[in-house]
């Protein structure tokens, strides 16, 4: 509690959530509690998806079979759907949908946390003695408000529907929020300010409600779509873009990348030791990141070594022909420190990178080579994730300077509050910098080649989303105890 007073009185449900926070770790570990979980969510349930997907593989249809075009009376097209050539055909030359289709879709991930968020703080207020987040209630209820509208809004089903029931809910559980208490004064203080300001450590990161839902929510974006791209209920217009144009599978694995830049800047925030700040020298940087890097590589490798050993359907323009994303996520981490050296602010050394790339890219041979170059030697054949890659890291510090601001522990409310318009500053950058490219210079988002328009929208995205999340957050919170409410 904030300043360690004995005298205090204390919330037996707060020092419940306190505790449960501190010992969240006791829950991993294999015990008689957690084995039957483990088999039961590790093996059972698996086995059976496996057992599902297997026996109604080519049988089960789902939907309607999608048509891309008029060449599908092509006798050229391959007309037997379980052959290599006729899944590479299904997922090649794709146009993507429009912004506005994806962001409607996407609404629904900012709908399910504002509705997560207060039927929390509104069960809470109801019995504070006897809230308790652990429940098969709460579970189900979280399992229904994440995943059902995800499901329902991806595959092209009641989307509208969708959005209205979500935003009725949200209404009716934020009404059962009680406000904060009337203060005659008020120019005067927050009466919870001392006890936030006294619970306050330089350097500590408390884990944030907001930034765990949000990397949530695009890791589970993100293992849906590459799940079920495979299936007819998936419509294509979400799957990948041949070379330009905007999806909802482009969007995703960018904000993969944004995502995890944002928590990676926990690894270049100052450290303090004994009261020290203390700095880790280039090579220092570079040894820790390729100790990170190194499993994520051998998973690459090893993902290549499968495909090529079982002849697994491959779409040569994705990333290239030996290349794969988890290449590209290996090699962030050893890049990162690189960039770091030469400048310290991440935001100009990611803009000098994008600049940098889209005027070679515009400007010079590059980009036609890029686009119709034939694939005859290691380079070629793998050029869109070897040049892609500048974009990709682009972003990936792009997302570090935003982790950087939200990352730390604020150390008052207003510090907290002012977090909003840091957020705010790189949304509206990112964005006037995509329409800057897209509309005044009519260059279109390419995620094949990660050129500046398309890093722009997937950072202004983010950075929109991450924004009403905390917005949603400082709303909610604002309801609450302030041992609450720091998290």
């Amino acid at each position: 509690m904030g300043g360690h007073n004995e005298t205090l009185l204390k919330d037996p449900a707060i020092e419940e959530w306190i505790w449960m926070r501190n010992n969240t770790h006791r829950y991993f570990k294999i015990n008689k509690r957690t084995t039957p979980t483990l088999i039961a969510m590790g093996i059972v349930f698996p086995g059976l998806l496996f057992w599902f997907a297997s026996s109604t593989q080519d049988k089960l249809k789902l939907g309607p079979v999608v048509k891309k075009s008029v060449a599908d009376m092509d006798p050229l097209v391959p007309s037997d759907p379980t052959t290599k050539e006729y899944k590479e055909w299904r997922v090649s030359d794709l146009d993507g949908s429009s912004l506005t289709e994806i962001h409607m879709v996407l609404s629904t991930v900012v709908l399910s946390y504002w509705c997560w968020k207060c039927k929390t703080a509104a069960e809470f207020h109801r019995n504070p003695a006897k809230f308790s987040g652990r429940s098969w209630q709460h579970f189900v209820f979280e399992c229904t408000v994440f995943l059902v509208p995800m499901f329902m809004a991806l595959t092209d089903h009641y989307l509208y529907t969708t959005i209205a029931a979500l935003i009725g809910t949200c209404i009716y559980y934020r009404k059962q929020i009680p406000n904060a208490p009337y203060r005659a004064d008020k120019w005067a203080p927050d009466p919870r300010a001392d006890s936030f300001k006294q619970s306050f450590a330089p350097g500590k990161i408390t884990p944030k409600s907001y930034l765990s839902i949000y990397r949530a929510e695009m890791m589970l974006l993100t293992c849906f779509c590459i799940l079920a791209v495979d299936f007819n209920v998936f419509p294509l217009k979400f799957a990948k873009v041949e070379t330009f144009g905007t999806s909802i599978m482009d969007l995703g694995v960018g904000s993969f990348v944004f995502s995890a830049g944002v928590v990676g800047a926990k690894s270049v925030l100052p450290k303090r030791v004994d009261g020290k700040i203390v700095a880790l020298s280039l090579w220092q940087q570079l040894k820790a990141g390729l100790w990170t890097s190194l499993p994520v590589l051998v998973l690459g490798i090893a993902r290549f070594v499968l495909t090529e050993s079982v002849d697994y359907q491959k779409h040569a323009t994705e990333y290239g022909t030996h290349w794969n994303f988890f290449f590209t996520l290996g090699l962030l981490p050893i890049c990162v420190p690189l960039g770091l050296s030469l400048c310290g602010d991440l935001r100009v050394t990611s803009m000098a990178l994008l600049v940098v790339y889209q005027a070679l890219y515009s400007l010079t041979p590059l980009g036609n080579w890029l686009e119709h170059a034939d694939r005859t030697n290691i380079v070629a054949a793998n050029r869109e994730g070897i040049f892609s890659f500048v974009g990709y890291l682009a972003m990936f510090l792009l997302g570090m300077s935003l982790g950087q601001e939200v990352l730390p522990d604020a150390p008052t409310f207003k510090a907290r509050r002012m977090r909003l318009v840091s957020v705010l500053g790189v949304w509206t950058t990112a964005l006037i910098s995509f329409f800057l490219f897209s509309f005044v210079l009519g260059v279109e988002p390419s995620r094949r080649f990660a050129n500046a328009p398309y890093c722009f929208w997937v950072a202004g995205f983010n950075a929109a989303m991450l924004w009403v999340f905390m917005v949603i957050e400082e709303d909610v919170d604002s309801k609450l105890p302030p041992q609450l409410a720091r998290a």
